[in-house]
């Protein structure tokens, strides 16, 4: 036990000795230029392990600055995945409330097809259901009884004539398209008010039609406008002829048209109602 004691208090000795040295050595060493040997032999001892120390300390030191810099980085990376979330949110709002606009100011074109002679209320309506398929050949509306919508109310779009209202609810619609195979529109060739005829949709959601006199000159490329007959007002685009035909007998002139309307992409729409029934 007393030779354990010894040693551990000589040890302690060498220690303080060993400290004692380093600090005279780092305070003379500043003075002098050169050490003495047994200077020399200590710094030889220490140094390795200065450096085992001081390579020890920088590496935990390091250690704890990467470990705070990737948390630093996760923490912006998830405010900045926030931030773009939020700014992409804020462009879909705004590309769709600047489409909503542009198709509403598309839609007051619609208002100069519409006869002067007769009064129309008009009410912008969105589509808010159709009938399976590609084709918006029947389609339901916002609007209905409690906004004045009746059966004799036809829709219109931005660039001509879509259909009628066949169907009504207190707060909806439904709309059958001319392009559907139980519609039809009386129409004239836009450069010739006396050339007239007839067009019907059909199960391929196609216009077609003949003219009322087979000896009438029509030809590709012809613009078509409601006629007046029916319920449409005069003056409504319709289409352009995309094909002329003659049945085997010769009576008819059969014609192939293009809509104005795109069927395939239908948003917003305008209902006109006569105004003596609206009131």
């Amino acid at each position: 036990m007393g030779k354990r004691g010894a040693k551990d208090h000589s040890g302690v000795i060498v220690a303080i000795v060993v400290i004692v040295l380093i600090v005279i050595m780092g305070y003379t060493a500043g003075q002098r230029e050169e050490l003495t040997v047994v200077e020399k032999w200590l710094g030889n001892i220490i140094s390795p392990v200065q450096q085992v120390v001081n390579t020890g300390v920088t590496t935990i030191g390091d250690g704890f600055l990467s470990v705070f810099n990737v948390n630093k980085i996760k923490r912006e990376n998830t405010a900045l995945k926030k931030e773009v979330e939020e700014l992409q949110k804020e462009v879909i709002e705004y590309r769709l409330n600047r489409d909503e606009l542009d198709e509403l100011r598309a839609l007051r074109f619609a208002l100069n097809y519409v006869d002067d002679e007769m009064e129309y209320k008009s009410i912008t309506a969105s589509v808010i259901g159709k009938a399976p398929g590609n084709w918006f050949n029947v389609f339901t509306i916002n609007v209905g009884e409690s906004q004045g919508i009746t059966n004799n109310s036809f829709v219109v779009a931005s660039n001509g004539l879509v259909g009628r209202v066949y169907e009504i609810g207190g707060n909806w619609a439904k709309v059958v398209s001319i392009i559907d195979n139980n519609s039809s529109v009386s129409f004239q060739i836009l450069r010739d008010a006396e050339s007239q005829g007839i067009l019907s949709g059909s199960i391929s959601n196609e216009l077609t039609g003949y003219m009322f006199d087979p000896l009438a000159e029509v030809v590709v490329g012809d613009k078509l406008i409601t006629s007046g007959l029916g319920i449409f007002p005069k003056g409504v685009p319709i289409g352009e002829v995309v094909d002329v035909s003659k049945s085997s007998d010769q009576l008819l002139k059969t014609i192939t048209v293009e809509p104005s309307v795109n069927f395939k992409s239908m948003g917003k729409v305008f209902v006109m109602t006569p105004s003596v029934i609206y009131e």
